[in-house]
């Protein structure tokens, strides 16, 4: 029953939405009743999602979609996240989701209620586009043709409290550019003078880029302490693939920056918003094409990539078509001195356009050479550390100067003191890298992320008075984001750098020294789970008179007959140290043991930039 509930809100939402662009056109509805059927719209989606939701909670097996990816003996919150863990729940979501963006666009005040119009009806496009998609080519709401009583279990690797909540939130980044994409194709379409759209846009692309980066920072952690390879950067294609639209929107946020300091560049606004959501289009269709390999990737449906393919040629293309046929030219007067916030602004947006084109490049060249030639290759890290990093150390560079400069002049406030405090710092860094054994790219590291630290906090004390209230906040908030991606880079700096790596073979009780740490393999042991069966061993870690207790191992999961690793980290503020079990071999285990210093300052420095991110979209 609720499998056919579902299935109706959902056509009956793709009915209204259609009505709306038809009513454009014939009714000339008035905006109060366009903003209704939105939210009736947005309403019977999340019905449609629902009911999804309460098949799984159910275990209702006659849903053909329940019975594929749920079993009964699931803990609650996998039963739950089971609704979007495989391709055709995940899209439905998509689509709630959008639908959710629209619903709250809706009650958007000042601004022009034409645009308003066009910009909701871009909107009932894209949500007849991808409902129309699930409706005939991924319908999660199929009935089972014979009768089951039992479903063939969620994929275990997925069965993870972080990527639980990973989807809904990285897909709320994703989805989020569609506002943002509708109102730029809108504003060309409208050719209206009224700019007051581009603080709009500015909030939803903020919103977006803060969601996707949560959702980015969530997947990194899982992978790093689930996949138990010991680090929480692969450069896996669906990665590449979620970090293009992050730097493409990160260009933008910074491009309507320029709105405040009275320039503005429309065109490369309007042009970075439809890149920013096709971008996340095409990430949809490579990962649910099934044409990439990937720990990400759901679909191996040739089918399925076609229509979404066909999606992204439609939406980008007629997009492109409206920028290049009404393409505006009321830009306001740039003033692109030597230096200044304007061309530092400018060369770093071009700096993260080039990186993002070199990522696209690396994760695109392995699938056009095997179409063409049926040779697989693949393009790892080594091309894009030497690529894509060397491209964004300038960007970092000119962000941690940026805020300081002027709008309209060359100058730059206390110069000297900016100049004294980065050589101070390189020296300080170039002759502990001569007296240790640093690597080059830790030097050049280390310094970047300092400088970003340092810069930002004296640009703090210089240009502000110390407030304690929310205002002296939002105004330091910008410094304040800058701070939080200098600590990420020390910390991707020494976790990726300095990173060290041990291997033994080890009999129950044997010790060994990690880092003058004495550790002992204190016992291993099985347990019975609910839904599966843990290998655990127990490390048992003395430092400084105190013992702590570190389990590391594998799960076999009966239903799907899949085992997993289950790393074991102990937390140190200045370092984790990483255990994997491996296989048995002679009755000794293997074990493996990384030592990552400072890991811990990545997801530091990512809290920063996710809570200024939400203060920035509440700043007026």
């Amino acid at each position: 029953m609720s499998s056919l509930v579902g299935f109706l809100c959902l056509v009956f939402a793709v009915g209204i939405n259609i009505f709306l662009i038809f009513s454009k056109y014939l009714l000339k509805l008035k905006i109060v009743s366009f903003n209704i059927l939105i939210r009736l719209s947005c309403i019977l989606t999340l019905a449609s999602f629902l009911s999804l939701i309460y098949a799984y909670l159910v275990s209702d097996f006659s849903n053909f979609n329940v019975f594929q990816n749920s079993h009964s003996d699931k803990p609650l919150i996998y039963k739950i996240s089971g609704t979007w863990g495989n391709h055709e729940g995940s899209m439905l979501l998509w689509v709630s989701i959008l639908s959710i963006y629209a619903f709250f666009f809706s009650f958007t005040k000042k601004i022009d209620l034409n645009l308003k119009k066009l910009t909701l009806l871009i909107q009932s496009f894209l949500h007849i586009s991808f409902s129309l998609f699930i409706i005939f080519t991924s319908n999660p709401f199929l009935i089972n043709s014979v009768i089951v009583h039992e479903g063939l279990g969620l994929n275990p690797i997925l069965q993870d409290p972080g990527l639980a909540i990973h989807p809904p939130i990285l897909y709320a980044g994703y989805v989020g550019y569609s506002i943002v994409f509708s109102l730029a194709v809108a504003s060309l379409m409208h050719e209206s003078n009224d700019l007051e759209w581009l603080s709009i846009a500015k909030k939803w692309s903020l919103i977006s880029w803060t969601f996707l980066t949560g959702g980015i920072a969530l997947g990194s952690y899982w992978a790093y302490y689930e996949l138990g390879w010991g680090g929480w950067w692969f450069w896996d294609p669906v990665e590449n693939i979620s970090l293009m639209p992050w730097i493409t929107g990160l260009a933008l946020v910074h491009s309507l920056l320029l709105v405040k300091g009275q320039q503005i560049l429309k065109k490369w606004i309007i042009f970075l918003s439809i890149l920013c959501f096709s971008l996340s289009i095409f990430g949809t269709f490579l990962v649910r094409s099934g044409i990439l390999t990937s720990v990400h990737s759901f679909a191996a449906d040739a089918s399925r990539g076609l229509f979404i393919l066909l999606i992204f040629f439609i939406i980008t293309g007629f997009s492109l078509v409206v920028f290049l046929l009404k393409f505006p030219d009321n830009n306001k007067p740039v003033k692109f001195l030597f230096i200044n916030k304007v061309s530092a602004l400018i060369i770093n947006n071009i700096l993260m356009i080039i990186a993002t084109l070199t990522i696209l490049l690396g994760t695109i060249y392995p699938i056009i050479i095997e179409v063409l030639t049926n040779n697989r290759i693949s393009v790892g890290g080594p091309y894009f550390n030497s690529t894509v990093i060397p491209i964004m150390i300038p960007g970092f560079l000119l962000m941690s100067i940026a805020p300081v400069l002027s709008w309209q002049t060359n100058k730059i406030k206390n110069s000297y003191y900016y100049i004294i405090c980065f050589i101070l710092i390189s020296v300080i860094i170039l002759i502990q890298s001569y007296l240790t054994e640093f690597n080059s790219w830790g030097v050049i590291g280390l310094i970047l992320g300092v400088w970003i630290i340092i810069a930002s906090i004296s640009a703090i004390i210089l240009s502000y008075k110390l407030k304690l209230n929310f205002k002296f906040l939002q105004n330091i908030n910008p410094h304040l984001a800058h701070i939080g991606v200098g600590i990420a880079i020390i910390g991707i700096t020494c976790s990726s750098v300095f990173q060290k790596e041990y291997d033994y073979n080890l009999n129950t009780g044997d010790n060994f020294i990690v880092n003058e740490i004495n550790v002992v393999l204190d016992k291993i042991e099985t347990k019975n789970e609910k839904n599966f069966q843990a290998l655990r061993a127990n490390f048992l870690i003395q430092e400084e008179n105190s013992f702590k207790n570190v389990k590391s191992g594998k799960n076999y999961y009966p239903v799907s007959k899949m085992i997993t690793s289950e790393a074991g980290i102990l937390h140190q503020w200045d370092r984790d140290i990483y255990f994997i079990l491996g296989d048995q071999k002679d009755e000794k285990w293997f074990v493996k043991v990384y030592v990552n210093p400072f890991v811990s300052l990545i997801w530091l420095g990512i809290i920063i930039m996710i809570c200024c991110g939400f203060i920035g979209v509440i700043r007026k």
